[in-house]
């Protein structure tokens, strides 16, 4: 498996993206080879044809669906992270604030509770899984607009060539 440690999520291979695991969550696969293959044929929309629209049509939408399956799965762990954000927070205000209070001369308000907060290990890596999570999700988002958008180009695109009249298998340009 190809890591770098830089990145929050890796490649298996070229194929598959793995969200790492958190708390009790294992690492998620995320199988993206219909989203690779759809990409890479998006330059064809640009001559689609009634011989090529059905091929081309059914690849985004496989690419497509399989973009909305990983949505909803990074929509759940975010939900999770959100939770176990949640969590942290409650047990670091409500069991070790008050300490940290007694302890300290500063006096109790939404400034020093932040603060704290941040020094919170369990809630910065919360904190740190939400924002991963949040730019996988556009990432995906962004894929899925694009897919919608290069269906409805074709669409149109073969519109213009039925109401035209011209059989365009009959008519190659040079």
């Amino acid at each position: 498996m190809e890591t770098d440690q830089k990145l929050p999520i890796s490649y298996a291979d070229k194929t598959e993206l793995i969200i790492p695991e958190f708390g009790s969550t294992p690492a998620i696969p995320l199988d993206v080879s219909a989203i690779k293959e759809g990409e890479s044929r998006l330059i064809e929309a640009k001559v689609v044809n009634g011989g090529t629209y059905n091929e081309l049509e059914y690849t985004f939408n496989e690419g497509y669906r399989q973009a909305k399956r990983h949505l909803s799965v990074i929509g759940y762990q975010i939900t999770q992270a959100k939770k176990a954000q949640r969590a942290a927070k409650s047990k670091a205000i409500l069991d070790e604030y008050p300490d940290f209070l007694k302890d300290s001369k500063l006096k109790d308000n939404a400034t020093v509770r932040d603060a704290y907060l941040e020094r919170q290990s369990d809630y910065v890596t919360s904190q740190d899984r939400i924002d991963m999570l949040t730019a996988l999700e556009c990432l995906i988002e962004g894929k899925i607009k694009v897919f919608e958008n290069v269906c409805r180009y074709m669409k149109k695109q073969m519109d213009i060539t039925i109401r035209s009249g011209i059989d365009s298998n009959k008519y190659v340009g040079r």
